[in-house]
């Protein structure tokens, strides 16, 4: 038997319970890891794991050490016994009153998924569950694992009560956001027609674990993004003229109710939309020369509609050369290129982009070109429904404490975000306050 600590902490209660395991019944919690290693990894995909860095296998361990004593299974005195029950048992290792239900509550709460809201780095995270958008936030008590950690990020873990805070199990699960679609979408549909099974929480646990594996062996799926009023797949799709008569063809649009712009800036032909919004369905761009000009869609069915309207319109003025199509899932893949884009508004099209046209910008120059598109970006971001905060808009959500909580972690995302775009391209973070203040919120 393990000697009792003095001190009645938490704290040890995960070493005491493997050094019993693996003392007393080393081949049988040697059989449940190889048990679980089969059921959550292929043959291939162990062999892969086995040469990765000390570090990756270092976390693997950890993770599927913590579900073995949440919810796993060993062979002992001649049955299979649940391990949680078994360590808990009058057989047992001695423990503390505090280190008992430490390991108490880790076979009571399950492995979950959580959005990221808000970090202070070597104290504490706030969390909220990625699935459940009514439930409250929770700040967890955290020291190493904040210092990679940033609001928008989405992490599994088991939450635990240590005194009157909150704690992590001690296994983690933080996901590549690639991977995230996909992720949701499994969980959702499990949940959805299994969810009221007494064994759901596990299952659905497995589920979190598999995918964060999986993590080290495939590449994540890319996402095909979805033009929010349209509801068509997004596409990045460029008409490329030659302008014949500046003149006229300038003429022409400023006779256009529906287009707003100049020639040194570029026009807009826009959309008073069903939703109260207006929207852009084509930008016209000057192009890399004098005599070049750019209309840029985000849908094929833009695409194909303006090319008939603006051809009936231009005429003559301008000549058509070629059409480039790129997905959106090829651009992200290919990495950052010199383009400053607004960052995305977490199931949002973002449309505001700042073309460099091949020339180098100085860092003032492209700070304040990036601020103006971020602020035409979320110029109604206040008021229009968020895929994120379960289809309300900001206004609606902040109502309630989850809510609250929800559209912060976005602000503070989008303002990490921001960080490491301005830190990458060398010039000055653009603020977001104006949506603070538009939402009358603090930080």
């Amino acid at each position: 038997m393990t000697s009792c600590p003095a001190s009645d902490s938490h704290h040890g209660a995960v070493e005491i319970a493997i050094n019993w395991l693996s003392s007393l019944h080393r081949k049988g919690w040697q059989n449940a890891f190889f048990n679980l290693y089969q059921e959550v990894l292929s043959e291939d995909e162990r062999e892969q794991l086995a040469e990765m860095d000390a570090e990756t296998i270092q976390s693997v361990e950890i993770n599927l050490s913590d579900w073995l004593l949440a919810e796993g299974d060993i062979q002992a005195r001649g049955g299979v016994r649940r391990i949680n029950d078994y360590l808990l048992g009058p057989t047992g290792p001695r423990l503390s009153a505090a280190q008992r239900d430490w390991l108490l509550q880790l076979g009571q709460r399950p492995l979950r998924l959580y959005d990221v809201t808000d970090v202070v780095k070597g104290q504490q995270m706030t969390l909220c569950d990625a699935l459940d958008k009514a439930a409250e936030p929770m700040v967890v008590h955290e020291r190493s694992g904040t210092q990679n950690l940033k609001p928008g990020d989405v992490l599994g873990c088991r939450v635990m009560r240590a005194g009157d805070h909150f704690e992590m199990s001690g296994s983690a699960y933080l996901f590549a956001l690639m991977r995230m679609p996909a992720v949701l979408s499994q969980l959702n549909g499990f949940q959805q027609e299994f969810g009221q099974a007494l064994d759901a929480p596990r299952k659905m646990g497995l589920i979190i674990m598999v995918q964060w594996l999986a993590q080290f062996f495939t590449a994540a799926p890319m996402p095909t993004v979805i033009d929010h009023y349209s509801g068509d797949p997004m596409l990045m799709v460029t008409d490329h003229y030659r302008v014949n008569d500046l003149q006229t063809l300038v003429q022409a649009l400023a006779a256009q109710p529906d287009v707003e712009g100049d020639s040194s800036d570029g026009w807009s032909r826009i959309m008073n939309c069903t939703d109260g919004q207006i929207r852009a369905s084509v930008h016209i761009n000057p192009g890399h020369k004098p005599d070049q000009l750019e209309l840029a869609y985000r849908t094929q069915r833009y695409a194909d509609e303006g090319r008939v309207w603006f051809d009936a319109l231009a005429g003559h003025s301008v000549s058509f050369e070629q059409r480039k199509v790129e997905e959106p899932s090829k651009a992200m893949a290919a990495g950052p290129k010199a383009t400053a884009r607004a960052p995305s508004k977490k199931g949002k099209t973002a449309s505001a982009s700042v073309s460099t046209s091949g020339s180098q910008l100085n860092a003032v120059t492209l700070t304040q070109l990036m601020s103006e598109a971020i602020h035409r970006s979320y110029a109604n971001w206040a008021d229009e429904p968020i895929p994120a905060l379960d289809h309300k808009t900001p206004r609606q959500a902040i109502q309630t404490s989850a809510g609250l909580e929800r559209v912060k972690g976005l602000l503070r995302s989008y303002e990490a975000s921001e960080a490491a775009q301005a830190a990458q391209q060398g010039r000055s973070e653009v603020s977001y306050n104006f949506l603070w203040q538009a939402l009358g919120l603090t930080r």
